[in-house]
């Protein structure tokens, strides 16, 4: 993999070993400092093809030049870890609209999470529910030709859902997220040559046929630790932008039609939103639904990824 490495910035030792453990899977070198001025020193000698940083480094006075050091060398993206501890630290973050890649969750998650999101980021290989589901996980694929079928399709996987022997919480939060999603898919994906969202004003319950590019795909699935819902469109026209945007809205009840609240309903609805873009081909949404613990363990953040198809 020649010279190529990954740069961890974390003023905690344990926390560098941990997650020197974790990325160590992808088989690049592991450089390891302990803060943005260290960070900046190796970035201009040794530009990394990823970077790793704790909320506070990401929040620190010195970011923007690191941050912006990063851009120019190249480095395809940047992860940011908050501890159980650190979560007051997300609403700053998402603030800052530029963070593309949060992890929130302590291990064992954050071990999926990281290995996961790094290998993605690297190997660029995005889509698919898969790689976030264990091996041999069978998938459920649900082609949507018609508008009205969502709230057919969201109660049908409440119902299955339920019949796995999850509770009537995990299932609700299932219906919520797949609801927003398909609804996004269907109202606001849509554009025409002008790059008007044609569809987005139109009111929900209006029977429209979904095929050709119109079509939307939904796919899920349970592990026993996520379940994992999946919903693509043909369009390809939510915007990174768009989406740090909405992630960092304190106010979901935004009005007017548009993807943003959607998004942050769905954001808060489940344990990890990935955004998957191929810029004017196809968006994937993927909510992951921890079902390993109760309501009162859950973390009140959320993390979430955007990752964008090189052209």
């Amino acid at each position: 993999m020649g010279d190529a490495a990954i740069l961890i910035v974390h003023p905690d030792r344990k926390t560098q070993r941990t997650v020197q453990r974790i990325l160590g899977v992808t088989g690049h070198r592991i450089d390891i400092v302990d803060d943005v001025e260290q960070g900046l020193r190796v970035v201009q000698h040794h530009p990394p093809i990823l970077v790793v940083v704790d909320s506070s480094t990401a929040l620190s006075p010195q970011a923007d030049a690191f941050f912006g050091a990063l851009e120019a060398a190249g480095t395809e993206s940047v992860m940011t870890l908050i501890g159980p501890g650190a979560v007051d630290h997300v609403p700053k973050i998402l603030g800052l609209g530029a963070v593309t890649n949060l992890l929130v969750h302590p291990m064992p998650v954050l071990a999926e999470e990281l290995t996961v999101t790094a290998q993605k980021l690297i190997r660029r290989d995005l889509f698919g529910a898969e790689k976030y589901l264990l091996w041999g996980t069978e998938l459920y694929d649900r082609p949507i030709t018609r508008s009205q079928q969502r709230p057919h399709v969201v109660q049908e996987i409440a119902d299955a859902v339920r019949a796995r022997g999850q509770s009537a919480r995990v299932a609700s939060m299932a219906m919520l997220v797949a609801d927003e999603l398909i609804s996004n898919a269907v109202h606001n994906a849509p554009v025409d040559g002008k790059g008007v969202h044609f569809r987005k004003d139109l009111a929900r319950d209006l029977d429209i046929a979904l095929d050709g590019r119109d079509s939307v795909r939904l796919r899920w699935g349970c592990d026993a630790r996520y379940i994992a819902i999946e919903v693509s469109d043909q369009f390809g026209s939510l915007s990174r932008d768009t989406i740090l945007a909405s992630l960092g809205k304190q106010d979901v009840r935004d009005e007017g039609g548009g993807a943003g609240m959607g998004i942050a309903l769905a954001y808060r609805s489940c344990d990890h939103l990935v955004f998957n873009l191929a810029p004017g081909k196809r968006t994937e949404i993927i909510a992951l639904v921890d079902v390993r613990y109760p309501p009162a363990e859950r973390m009140s953040a959320s993390s979430y990824n955007v990752f964008v198809e090189k052209q």
